[in-house]
């Protein structure tokens, strides 16, 4: 049986687009939940088991349409799925910091302040104010959406480089046939 030529770029975004709509489903839940910001960033590291099995699943329908997989096929295919899914993540986060829980932003910049002042109790008003100021200048909406993507991304590059060496499978399509 021949296998058939598969673009690897059409299965990344395919999955990456997938997974992505699905990062904005539990995204969603968290909110409908009420889940504290505290708590928020535990659950976000939960997000990252969805992008593994979407890296995973994309690996997997690459392999089984072309019979292999190299290691560097598997970790482009798994970058690029992250990628795209962390794309429409960060789309998905400005909308949500600016339109559906704008007063996130405060919260975080409370949290941040509480932060500051159980690290640091003998941090004078001066000093707090000073490090406010510059915590609320990258605590925008755009800034968090850039930061997040740029974290993410190189996550995503990690988890790839993991995940690829589960993936592989050396045998060419040349080599099937003999």
């Amino acid at each position: 049986m021949e296998k058939q030529q598969v673009s690897s770029g059409k299965i990344a975004l395919n999955y990456g687009l997938i997974f992505g709509v699905i990062l904005i489903i539990f995204s969603l839940i968290l909110f409908i939940l009420d889940v504290g910001i505290k708590d928020m960033r535990t659950w976000g590291y939960v997000s990252y088991v969805f992008i593994i099995a979407g890296m995973f699943l994309g690996m997997k329908a690459y392999r089984d349409k072309t019979g292999f997989l190299t290691y560097g096929k598997a970790f482009g295919l798994g970058f690029l799925i992250s990628l795209y899914a962390f794309i429409i993540l960060a789309i998905y986060n400005y909308i949500y910091f600016t339109v559906i829980n704008p007063g996130i932003v405060e919260e975080i910049l409370l949290m941040a302040e509480e932060q500051m002042m159980e690290t640091n109790p003998n941090l004078t008003d001066a000093d707090l104010e000073t490090a406010l100021a510059m915590t609320k200048k990258f605590t925008s909406p755009l800034w968090m959406t850039i930061w997040g993507l740029v974290v993410n991304a190189i996550v995503g590059l990690l988890l790839s480089l993991i995940v690829s060496l589960f993936m592989v499978k050396k045998e060419t399509p040349a080599e099937t046939a003999a």
